[in-house]
C-alpha cells in the first residue's frame, strides 16, 4: 500500500515538473531577448553563424519536443491561422509559436488527467473525485493559456496606446524637417528603443519590409493586422491616403496624435469611475457588517438586558 503511496506522489511529481519546466523554457522572457539580442548583432555584422546561450539551448529543445507533441494533434489550416494571428496579437511572430502553444495546452491538459487516473488506482481515490477532480483541472489547463494569451494582447495594446502619441509626435517634427517619411520612421525607431521598445521594435519590422520592396502605406498595413489597435489601424489609414493623394501628412498625424491622448484621458476617466463601483460590493459584504456590529452591537446587548430584567 505505502509503495503505491510512494509511486503515485513521485509520478505526480515528476508530471508536475515536467509541465512547470517546459512552460517555463517556452514563456522565459530572458532567453527569448538574449536570442533576439545576439540574432540582431549578428545580422548587423554579418555573422552568419548563430550562437547560442545554455539557456537559449534548454528552450529550444523544450519547444521542439513540446511541437512533436502538438504535431499528433488534429489540426485545421484555418484553426491554425487564427491561433497564428492570435499569437501574433500579442507580439509573438515566431512561425513554430502555434505548435508551441498547442502542446503547452495539451499538456497541462493531460496531466491532471493523469494524474487523477493514477490517484484512482495507487491512492484509492474514489472514482467520483477523481473524475470531478481531474475534469476540472483538465479544463482549467485547456483554458489557461488562452487566457494568458488574451491577457498578454491587451498589455501589448495598451503599450501601444501609451507609446503611439509620442511616435507620431516626433514623426511629426522629422517630417517637418525635411526627412523623408522611410528616413522618419528609422530615425524615430532608434529614439524610441529605450523608452518603448515594444513599439521600437514593431518599427523594425516596418523599416524592414520598406526595405525589401513594400511600399510604405504596405509596411505600415501590416503593422496594423499585426497588433489589431484601432490606433494603427488609423495611421495605416493616414499613410496610406498620403500616399496615394498627395495630401499632407503631418496635420493628419498631429491631430491623431491628440485624438489618442484624448482617448487615454477618457480610458483613465472610464477607469477611475469603475473603481466606485467595484469598490461597493467589498463594502457591502466586509466593511459594512463589521461598522454594523461595532455602532449597533451595544445597543442591542442593552435592549437585550432591559427585556431580559
Amino acid at each position: 500500500m505505502f509503495e503505491r503511496e510512494y509511486l503515485f506522489i513521485w509520478i505526480a511529481v515528476g508530471l508536475i515538473a515536467v509541465t512547470i519546466a517546459v512552460a517555463a523554457a517556452w514563456l522565459d522572457p530572458a532567453a527569448h531577448k538574449i536570442n533576439s539580442r545576439v540574432a540582431e548583432f549578428e545580422e548587423r555584422y554579418g555573422q552568419h553563424k548563430r550562437r547560442r546561450t545554455a539557456r537559449g539551448q534548454r528552450r529550444d529543445t523544450a519547444t521542439s519536443l513540446v511541437g512533436r507533441l502538438a504535431s499528433m494533434l488534429p489540426s485545421t489550416s484555418s484553426a491554425s491561422g487564427t491561433l497564428q494571428a492570435r499569437l501574433s496579437k500579442g507580439g509573438i511572430y515566431n512561425p513554430s509559436a502555434s505548435s508551441t502553444f498547442l502542446g503547452v495546452q495539451t499538456l497541462l491538459t493531460l496531466t491532471p488527467a493523469v494524474v487523477a487516473i493514477l490517484g484512482a488506482l495507487f491512492f484509492n481515490w474514489s472514482l467520483s473525485f477523481a473524475l470531478a477532480a481531474g475534469g476540472l483541472a483538465a479544463a482549467a489547463g485547456w483554458l489557461a493559456p488562452g487566457l494568458w494569451l488574451d491577457r498578454a494582447v491587451k498589455e501589448r495594446h495598451l503599450l501601444l496606446r501609451r507609446s503611439l502619441p509620442d511616435f507620431l509626435d516626433l514623426m511629426v517634427v522629422c517630417l517637418q524637417g525635411g526627412l523623408s517619411i522611410q528616413e522618419t520612421i528609422r530615425r524615430v525607431g532608434d529614439e524610441l528603443r529605450l523608452a518603448h521598445p515594444i513599439l521600437a521594435g514593431e518599427l523594425s519590422i516596418v523599416q524592414r519590409d520598406v526595405e525589401l520592396g513594400a511600399t510604405v502605406d504596405q509596411a505600415f498595413r501590416r503593422f496594423a493586422l499585426r497588433s489589431d489597435y484601432e490606433g494603427v489601424r488609423t495611421l495605416s489609414t493616414f499613410v496610406r491616403e498620403s500616399q496615394r493623394f498627395g495630401t499632407q501628412l503631418t496635420e493628419a498625424l498631429r491631430l491623431h496624435a491628440e485624438m489618442l491622448r484624448l482617448q487615454r484621458e477618457e480610458a483613465a476617466e472610464e477607469q477611475a469611475q469603475k473603481a466606485a463601483v467595484a469598490i461597493l460590493l467589498p463594502t457591502l459584504l466586509l466593511i459594512f457588517p463589521a461598522v454594523f456590529v461595532v455602532l449597533v452591537g451595544p445597543a442591542m446587548i442593552q435592549i437585550q438586558e432591559a427585556f431580559a430584567k
